[in-house]
């Protein structure tokens, strides 16, 4: 029942987007803001070019190398950072500078270092997305309830075992959060590594469409983001929820 009340739920929030969308269009004029089956329209069409493909497949390959390397990272470095106290208190401040600097003032130390191509854009993902998790992983294993580790003295459990049995299911719902921010995170980096610096993917898609003005295909380009975000991020904060319950 809380399922299916959940999916009714998000169809009426996708409805509502939609009927807000086409009356704004109504409004703006469908030239400044094409309505949704315009958009529609010009997805179905961007789909069948082999050009559109090839910056997706190219968009694709850098979100994936850089999600693995941001959460990954970012959970190494959390670990570090939340069970070493001197590791945390010298280091950590780094990630949070790193989280409250815009990005895009580092666009020129990435391009000095990696250039235009894959690997500027695969940095700037990495970028967005690993300090969260390791912030997250840190304060996650900080705040383990003292019970769990009576619990492991009482049992004389190895460090192995603690670990395992105790403080991964402690923490798994935390962590499951910092990957919901790394996926969304890393889609963002490398999108903007796209629009900055690099000749192929939707991030220079989309800076070549404003340039043009061409409006459906900035949208459809939108749609496409969104969607994926949407749909991952919900998938994740589904999973943290269930075992959180």
């Amino acid at each position: 029942m809380k399922r299916a009340q959940t999916w009714l739920d998000g169809a009426a929030v996708i409805v509502a987007i939609l009927l807000a969308w086409q009356f704004l269009s109504l409004i703006v004029g469908a030239h400044v803001l094409p309505p949704p089956r315009a958009t529609a329209g010009r997805l179905v069409t961007l789909v069948g070019e082999p050009r559109f493909l090839a910056d997706l497949a190219s968009t694709a390959e850098a979100y994936v190398i850089a999600l693995a390397i941001g959460m990954a990272g970012g959970l190494v470095l959390g670990v570090a950072f939340g069970g070493w106290r001197l590791i945390g208190d010298s280091f950590e401040p780094f990630m949070h500078l790193l989280v409250a600097t815009p990005k895009v003032t580092l666009y020129p130390v990435i391009l000095l270092l990696f250039g235009l191509g894959d690997s500027a854009k695969i940095a700037f993902g990495v970028l967005h997305a690993l300090p969260p998790v390791a912030i997250m992983t840190a304060n996650a294993i900080r705040t383990v309830r003292p019970v769990h580790r009576k619990t492991a003295l009482t049992l004389r459990l190895s460090p192995t075992a603690y670990a395992t049995r105790l403080l991964v299911p402690a923490v798994l719902p935390d962590i499951l959060g910092a990957f919901r921010v790394c996926f969304a995170q890393a889609l963002l980096g490398v999108l903007v590594g796209e629009m900055f610096a690099s000749t192929r993917g939707l991030g220079h898609l989309l800076m070549a469409s404003i340039g043009v003005d061409d409006n459906p295909t900035i949208l459809a380009i939108v749609a496409i983001v969104f969607v994926f975000a949407g749909g991952g991020s919900a998938a994740l904060l589904a999973a943290a929820s269930r075992r959180k319950s």
